[in-house]
């Protein structure tokens, strides 16, 4: 990680930290609760914590729980008096006066029984020694999905995985990819980002990904773009994805419907699981725990199941022979790096006006009152792109990579506003290719890539969503 960091530190937000397990280090010190075992003895040895000096006239009244006589005799007289461990038997103050002979054993036994009884009560008491929570570690995520494939004309390498967010809260991975190798020469990338407010956003996030996999194989068939080696136009570009994202769209709808009454027969059965569980749990914190779970099964049951239940985003691009196809619904980031070697968007996100507002497939972006279609951000529901150009490398990802590997926020001089560049950061991807040509293999080129994404950068420690990367890159 170090010499990937050497190569971008002079382009981008500086050295990473390249520790991050630090986050674990607390999980060896409980021990420091059960050291003092002198302590306990103070009930019975009160001698340590009390100055004699302090005490006036002792003989005023019978000590019971401490003897400050005993602080003014010398140390070698200062042997506990029966007094002790039985006040109520010894009325007269002045211990001093007894024979020493005769409590010597007796004190001592009886400080070796209180000792040994104390000694186990402070390793073995769940209220003085909890026990601790399991410690999570936030840069391991669940990797809901690894791509790596290599052959002649090149590799793609591909990830969805875990954002901190969703690992502190339990939550799993929302994104999903799919690539597919249509005919030779022809490629299909796409991406997906699940909508964090949505109840079932990781099934539609596959969803999208599955049905534009089978839609697009099915229309570059029947228009017989292969074997004609034929680039459509942008307009009939448009046309087709629109007609294609609406049929995802449709289906999605459709399937939600005929899927409410199993939904909610589904999360009736969990609740009532989860309810013997409650009646079974005594830990006061893992039964607040549960409560707060049961809170959320019970208004999955009282709203039923919708289609913006599976609300995601979609990212799509064809690479043909003679250019590149791209579509998208949502926001995240698509761009490729030229001929000339220079790298360039190949979208513009859809953003609404609140931070992290964007339009998922479900969602009624294709209303037929729009003429020609909605717009959001400057760009048309889909947006669509003919590019005329075969790329050296291609890269799609979902907005948890963007404060990575783009620029995205930059401040106008004149007015003084904030706007969106949209220029893939070239400081980061070029020695990130150089770490990809140079991985051993292609799972270990996975690998690589998400250690760089998830932990190589700070801006990649910090990040919490969930993200999703596809790299393409051809000889």
């Amino acid at each position: 990680m170090g010499n990937f960091m050497s190569k971008i530190k002079n382009f981008w937000q500086g050295e990473a930290d390249t520790e991050p397990k630090t986050d674990t280090a607390p999980a060896v010190e409980p021990k420091a609760d059960t050291e003092p075992k002198t302590e306990p003895a103070t009930d019975v040895e009160p001698k340590t914590d009390v100055e004699p000096a302090t005490e006036p006239e002792p003989k005023a009244e019978p000590a019971t729980d401490v003897e400050p006589k005993d602080d003014t005799e010398p140390k070698a007289e200062s042997e506990p008096e029966p007094a002790d461990v039985e006040p109520e038997t010894e009325p007269e103050p002045k211990a001093d006066e007894e024979p020493e002979a005769e409590p010597e054993s007796e004190p001592k036994a009886d400080d070796t029984d209180v000792a040994t009884e104390a000694e186990p009560k402070l390793d073995t008491d769940p209220v003085t020694e909890p026990e601790p929570e399991p410690v999570v570690d936030l840069d391991k995520p669940e990797r809901r999905l690894v791509t790596s494939i290599e052959e002649n004309w090149g590799y793609v390498v591909g990830f969805s995985i875990q954002g901190r967010s969703h690992i502190a809260g339990g939550t799993p991975c929302e994104d999903y990819h799919a690539y597919k190798e249509l005919a030779p020469g022809w490629k299909l990338l796409i991406t997906s980002d699940g909508a964090g407010s949505a109840r079932e956003s990781a099934r539609g996030s596959k969803a999208n990904c599955d049905l534009a996999v089978r839609l697009v194989s099915q229309l570059v068939e029947q228009k017989k773009w292969v074997e004609n080696n034929y680039m459509p136009t942008e307009l009939e570009w448009f046309v087709e994805m629109r007609n294609l994202f609406a049929v995802i769209q449709h289906l999605i709808i459709t399937s939600a419907a005929k899927q409410a009454d199993a939904y909610k027969a589904g999360k009736e059965a969990e609740l009532k699981a989860l309810e013997e569980q409650i009646a079974q749990t005594t830990d006061d914190i893992k039964l607040s725990k549960l409560k707060v779970k049961r809170g959320d099964i019970e208004k999955d049951i009282a709203k039923p199941l919708e289609a913006r239940d599976f609300n995601a985003t979609i990212i799509l691009m064809l690479l043909t022979p003679q250019g590149m196809l791209t579509a998208h619904i949502g926001d995240g980031r698509m761009g490729y790096k030229a001929q000339d070697g220079t790298w360039k968007a190949l979208m513009t996100p859809h953003k609404g006006d609140e931070a992290s507002a964007t339009v998922f497939i479900p969602n009624n972006w294709n209303d037929q009152r729009c003429v020609p279609a909605f717009t959001m951000s400057g760009a048309y529901l889909p947006d669509v792109r003919v590019v005329k150009e075969l790329p050296q490398a291609v890269v799609l990802m979902s907005d948890g990579c963007e404060n990575i590997t783009w620029s995205c926020y930059a401040q106008d001089k004149e007015s003084g506003r904030y706007y969106d560049p949209n220029t893939p950061f070239a400081g980061f991807f070029e020695p990130l290719l150089e770490e990809m040509n140079a991985a051993e293999d292609k799972d270990a080129r996975a690998d690589r890539l998400i250690d760089i994404i998830n932990v190589g950068t700070r801006a990649g420690k910090s990040e919490h969503d969930d993200r999703t990367m596809l790299l393409g890159v051809l000889k």
